[in-house]
């Protein structure tokens, strides 16, 4: 798995950030080169810490985390790399790679058609390129409406009316997955066991009865959390409790 050197210099604005930042990416890169994963994870959870984010950095994290034996650390970063860019072809194959390491294998309930097609072609792109293009679609819709409106040659008049309405529902469509990939980074759903075995229980309480169990490297939906607990659903449909420790979200 290949790591990937990245330059944050034109990407943070405080100089002290980007100082101590910058320092220590670049000793995790050398740190990951020696071997030292562990020490060069260490390193970069530091760098997010300090509040940057980047899909190479995630990238590189989950190299360093697979290196350590650690698969469900190593799958939560590929995941959070392809959240802020879903088109790193490298750390969904590593995800594919690394599928054969879960122990867990669960039928998935099927989903409405529709959703499932939403879903997949809003993480076909970044948030910001589904913003641009929503403007984009605007600004042409506004423009073939005036054009409509204004003009008086028929031919022209039809041609406007109807690309007004294409543009219309081209940035409806843009601007729902622009705002659906902005809900899922703020809000997120997802998650990923990082313990080797957790226990799902009932309730969110030790005493809950014991539902079955999830190993790292899972994936599962969060919903409602309780102290210490989080409730979860997996692909097959059940849910049950675990603790809050017990999984990162995406």
């Amino acid at each position: 798995m290949k790591i990937l050197k990245l330059s944050i210099i034109m990407l943070l604005s405080a100089s002290q950030i980007l100082a101590s930042s910058d320092s220590l990416y670049t000793d995790a890169l050398s740190l990951y080169e020696q071997g030292n994963f562990e020490t060069a994870l260490e390193s970069w959870q530091r760098v997010v810490e300090s509040g940057f984010e980047s899909p190479e950095l995630y990238y590189n994290m989950g190299n360093a985390a697979f290196r350590s034996n650690s698969i469900g650390h190593a799958v939560l970063y590929y995941e959070k790399a392809l959240k802020l860019d879903p088109s790193m072809n490298d750390a969904e194959n590593n995800l594919e790679f690394l599928s054969r390491y879960k122990s867990d294998s669960f039928e998935e309930v099927p989903e409405f058609f529709l959703r499932t097609w939403f879903s997949k072609a809003v993480h076909t792109l970044p948030e910001r390129a589904w913003s641009i293009m929503a403007l984009t679609g605007f600004v042409l819709t506004l423009a073939f409406l005036l054009l409509y409106i204004f003009t008086r040659g028929l031919t022209l008049k039809k041609t406007s009316f109807f690309a007004s309405l294409a543009g219309l529902l081209f940035t409806v469509f843009t601007l729902s997955s622009a705002l659906a990939s902005h809900h899922e980074i703020v809000h997120p759903e997802s998650g990923i066991i990082l313990s080797p075995s957790v226990l799902v229980r009932s309730t969110p309480s030790e005493t809950g009865t014991e539902l079955f169990i999830l190993h790292e490297g899972t994936r599962v939906k969060v919903n409602e959390e309780v102290t210490g607990w989080h409730n979860i659903r997996i692909i097959d449909g059940r849910e049950g409790w675990i603790r809050t420790d017990d999984f990162g979200t995406i």
